[in-house]
């Protein structure tokens, strides 16, 4: 078929050109070829509705199930994860961190810049109020006192480098635990379905990040109240979402993943590098990829967790 004598040409130019190599195994490269050519991959047919043109960078939907993925672009490009890297920091420290748990902000934390919760040095704060921070308001400061919770900054970032090589997220280099722009801070779309597919099992996960609103206790120098309304608008806007993490910076632009659920079948998606329009976006992915069911040839293989 043109389409497979198409791939297999875009694979040999990529390969030879940019000296592409695979992190995974024989039977994942075997499953995989595809996806190393360089744009938008999909065996689409005449018979299937066509997938959405997008201006982001990458992206990637795929069976949370089955593993199988429908479409994608670029998907082991490396760029900046902005927030979806809190993703990452939530599947290295929830099973460590007791929410019950008190913690002592340090100055460190309030100093952060960006998305803020209020946190405010010397003041005492429940782990919980802080995932919560995190996972709302997508704050800055609520990650670095998550961090400092879980034994200091570098211990946290060899844990969510762990985290991620352990669901096999190998091109994921964290340099923050809030995804701030930092120099080789970078994660790919391939990666951040691996990374989200893990975390949203997590039921503490699916609590904090399904929540519309939440009430901060003593925030900032005022020492008031804050209510928290979260950044992920489609809890309320797409059928069957069942959780997902927002993400944006000056270098990153609009990131996403985020995964749902409709006739039976949940899907994920991410994508990275997104001009503007996100919500826009993951509906249209999330439709499509719900709309071509198991009835598309799939384009490559999420590892097995």
């Amino acid at each position: 078929m043109r389409w497979k004598l198409l791939s297999t040409l875009v694979l040999s130019v990529a390969l030879a050109t940019f000296g592409l190599t695979s992190v995974f195994g024989e039977s994942d490269i075997a499953n995989n070829e595809q996806l190393n050519a360089i744009g938008v991959v999909v065996n689409q047919t005449t018979e299937l509705p066509v997938l959405p043109t997008t201006k982001a960078k990458s992206f990637i939907i795929a069976d949370m199930n089955t593993g199988k993925i429908l479409a994608a672009k670029n998907v082991h490009k490396q760029l900046p994860p902005a927030s979806t890297l809190k993703a990452l920091t939530s599947l290295a420290l929830l099973n460590k961190l007791d929410p019950d748990d008190l913690y002592t902000a340090k100055r460190s934390d309030a100093k952060v810049y960006g998305n803020k919760v209020g946190i405010f040095p010397g003041r005492k704060y429940k782990i919980e109020s802080i995932w919560y921070g995190l996972l709302l308001h997508s704050g800055n400061d609520a990650g670095m006192a998550l961090a400092h919770a879980g034994g200091g900054l570098t211990k946290t970032l060899e844990e969510m480098t762990a985290a991620a090589r352990g669901v096999k997220a190998m091109n994921t280099i964290p340099k923050s635990p809030h995804g701030l722009d930092a120099p080789g801070q970078v994660s790919t779309a391939f990666d951040l379905a691996l990374i989200g597919r893990a975390v949203f099992e997590k039921d503490e996960f699916r609590r904090y990040a399904r929540t519309k609103s939440y009430v901060f206790p003593r925030s900032g120098r005022e020492n008031v109240k804050k209510t928290l309304y979260n950044t992920n608008k489609l809890l309320t806007t797409y059928p069957g979402l069942i959780a997902g993490k927002t993400g944006f910076t000056t270098l990153g632009k609009n990131t996403y993943v985020g995964a749902a659920r409709q006739n039976g079948q949940v899907l994920i998606i991410a994508f990275m590098g997104l001009p503007y329009g996100r919500d826009a976006l993951a509906t249209e992915l999330f439709d499509w990829g719900f709309a071509v069911g198991n009835t598309i040839e799939p384009v490559g293989q999420l590892p097995k967790p």
